[in-house]
C-alpha cells in the first residue's frame, strides 16, 4: 500500500493537542498558543466541511438535475 502524501486534519489536530498539552517544557508558551490557534482554524475547517452542500437536493426523492430545470420563484412584487 502506498504511503499517504499528506496528514489528515485529525492527525494534525492530534499533533497540535500534544504540543498544547506539553508538561515537560519542550514547547514554549508561544508554541502552545500557536498550536491552539492552528487547532481552532482546523476545527473551523472541519465544521465547514460537515455542513450540507447547498447544491444538493433538500427535497427527498427529487434529483437535483430535475430541480435545475424549474423556473426561478416569482419575486414578491410580481405576486
Amino acid at each position: 500500500m502506498a504511503k499517504k502524501k499528506f496528514l489528515s486534519i485529525a492527525e494534525k489536530r492530534t499533533w497540535l493537542a500534544d504540543i498544547f498539552r506539553d508538561t515537560c517544557g519542550e514547547y514554549s508558551q508561544a508554541d502552545k498558543f500557536k498550536a491552539m490557534i492552528e487547532d481552532t482554524r482546523l476545527a473551523m475547517l472541519e465544521n465547514e466541511a460537515a455542513k450540507p452542500d447547498p447544491q444538493q437536493s433538500t427535497l427527498p426523492g427529487i434529483p437535483l438535475e430535475l430541480l435545475r430545470h424549474l423556473p426561478p420563484p416569482l419575486s414578491e412584487s410580481r405576486q
